[in-house]
C-alpha cells in the first residue's frame, strides 16, 4: 500500500517534534524538518513527491563530544524523488542522494557517509549495487576535503530522511534515544518510511537467496545483466 504525501508529512513532522523535544535536534534543524512536512501535507494524496535538504540549510543536530577526538555536530543532506506509482520491484525512488557529515566547531567537515541510487550513465548505471551506501563523497566548499576512494560501494537499503534521523539519534544520542525509541507516535511515525523504503527492497532480496544460480550480490549490482529489478 503506498505512502501518501499527507500522511509522511504529518508522521515526519511528529518525529521532527519527538527530536526537538528531546534535545536531539536543533532549533534550524526542525525547522528544516518542519518545512519539509509542511510541503509533503500539501502534497495531499499524491504518492509521488521530491524531498531536498540544500547543504546551505542542512539538517543540524545537538553539539556532541565523546566520538571522536574534538566536538560534532551532525547535519543531513538529501536529494529524494519518490515515485510509487511506478509498479515494479525496485525500491520506490528514481533519486536517492542522501548524506550523513560530521563538522567540528570550527566549521570544518570530518567525515561524510552517504546512501544513494546509482547514477545512470550512457552504457546502464555506474559500478555498484543499485542501492548502496559509500564514505565521503563532496561538500560543498571543500572539494578536496575526502580522499578520492571511490569504492567500496556497500549493499545497504534505502533510507530517507526520517530513518536516517533515526539511526543518528540511535547511535550518537543513544541515552536520549532510551527515552523515546519505544513511544507509540514515534514508532507509528517510523513505521510509516520503513514501509516505504523497505517493502520492496527485502520482498526482492528474499527472492535473490532463494536463487542459488548466482550470488545474491551478483543480483543487486546494478548493471548485472539478471539483476532484474535489483
Amino acid at each position: 500500500m503506498s505512502l501518501k504525501a499527507k500522511y509522511a508529512g504529518q508522521a515526519l513532522h511528529s518525529i521532527a517534534t519527538t527530536l526537538l523535544s528531546h534535545d536531539v535536534l536543533e532549533q534550524e534543524g526542525y525547522n528544516v524538518l518542519s518545512r519539509l512536512a509542511g510541503s509533503l501535507k500539501g502534497g495531499r494524496n499524491s504518492v509521488d513527491w521530491s524531498t531536498e535538504v540544500d547543504p546551505g540549510d542542512p539538517i543540524v543536530f545537538k553539539k556532541v563530544s565523546g566520538i571522536c577526538d574534538e566536538e560534532v555536530v551532525p547535519k543531513i543532506v538529501a536529494n529524494i524523488d519518490v515515485c510509487q506509482s511506478d509498479e515494479t520491484e525496485e525500491p520506490p525512488f528514481t533519486r536517492l542522494d542522501i548524506a550523513l557529515t560530521f563538522w567540528n566547531t570550527k566549521g570544518i567537515p570530518l567525515s561524510r557517509w552517504h546512501i544513494d541510487r546509482a547514477n545512470p550513465q550512457e552504457d546502464g548505471y555506474q559500478s555498484g549495487p543499485l542501492m548502496h551506501m559509500q564514505y565521503g563523497g563532496h561538500e560543498p566548499n571543500f572539494k578536496d576535503k575526502f580522499t578520492k576512494v571511490s569504492v567500496p560501494r556497500w549493499c545497504h537499503p534505502p533510507m530517507d530522511i526520517a530513518l536516517l534521523c533515526e539511526i543518528v539519534a540511535a547511535n550518537i544520542y543513544e541515552e536520549k534515544w532510551f527515552e523515546f525509541r519505544n513511544d507509540p507516535s514515534w514508532c507509528r511515525s517510523l513505521s510509516e518510511f520503513e514501509r516505504l523504503c523497505w517493502t520492496r527492497y527485502f520482498r526482492s532480496k528474499m527472492a535473490h537467496i532463494d536463487v542459488s544460480s548466482t550470488t545474491a550480490l551478483n543480483r543487486m549490482w546494478a548493471n548485472s545483466s539478471i539483476a532484474g529489478a535489483a
